[in-house]
């Protein structure tokens, strides 16, 4: 779990630098949006590590710092917005990065159903192969013994 949330907050950095170096060097507020985006994602796969329960202690105290740092940048965005005379952009941006957490929201669903799924039809397999492997040669064994008992 370290290694995801690390992975989360190295992603919410990146969003955040380039947001920031972007909203320094251009007045072009449509660059912004992919990464917003990232930062739907980011808010999306902390929210499924905290839901799962399953951070220790240290992981709690960077998911609640990531989180803290992706609401301060969501707030610096809406500035940007608002000070460059866009503020009308900002319901749009708002409207994608939404669409952004469906999509991550979708995707993990997925990634939980191919794994349930994976693992129902291992377990089909483990208890064709007892089938085959112990209860079949146990029974051919006593059909066998039965038949040359007489």
């Amino acid at each position: 779990m370290i290694a995801e949330i690390s992975a989360i907050i190295a992603g919410v950095n990146a969003a955040t630098s380039a947001i920031k170096s972007v909203a320094e060097s251009t007045n072009d507020i449509q660059s912004i949006a992919g990464f917003v985006s990232s930062l739907g994602s980011a808010q999306v796969q902390l929210q499924r590590a905290q839901n799962e329960g399953k951070l220790n202690e240290k992981d709690v105290i960077a998911a609640a710092l990531a989180k803290k740092q992706i609401d301060e940048t969501m707030k610096e965005i809406k500035d940007l917005f608002t000070i460059s005379g866009n503020g009308h952009l900002y319901s749009e941006c708002m409207q994608q990065m939404a669409d952004a957490r469906k999509a991550e929201q979708l995707r993990l669903a997925r990634e939980a159903a191919r794994k349930k799924a994976f693992w129902k039809q291992a377990k089909e397999y483990a208890i064709a192969a007892f089938f085959i492997l112990i209860f079949l040669p146990i029974a051919l064994g006593g059909l066998l013994a039965y038949l040359t008992r007489r």
